[in-house]
């Protein structure tokens, strides 16, 4: 599947509803905390955790639509200055957030 099917089928799935997602960021190690504070000011990113592991910052973001994630992606994201690599998550369904249970 090239990205243009991958879009379009992305779309048909998320329609109308809002789109949730994960972000793992590698960064430059004397950039995190200047990647970090970037990512906090902008509009549809909801969290900025610095953590371990695979991934110096984990983000969650949340778009009206499918296109507004897409242009997140390949226009904001990847020109943040110091973002060596990136890995989305996609959220199917959230069954708890911030301490509330979804649809119980």
């Amino acid at each position: 599947m090239d990205s243009e099917e991958l879009s379009v089928s992305m779309e048909k799935y998320y329609g109308e509803r809002i789109v949730t997602a994960l972000i793992g960021i590698e960064t430059d190690m004397d950039m995190v905390e200047t990647v970090g504070e970037k990512f906090s000011t902008m509009k549809h990113v909801e969290d900025v955790f610095v953590v371990t592991g695979d991934y110096d910052i984990m983000l969650k973001v949340r778009f009206p639509d499918y296109n507004e994630f897409q242009d997140f992606l390949v226009k904001e994201l990847v020109n943040v200055e110091g973002v060596k690599k990136s890995k989305t998550m996609m959220v199917l369904s959230i069954k708890k957030e911030m301490g509330r249970r979804i649809g119980a």
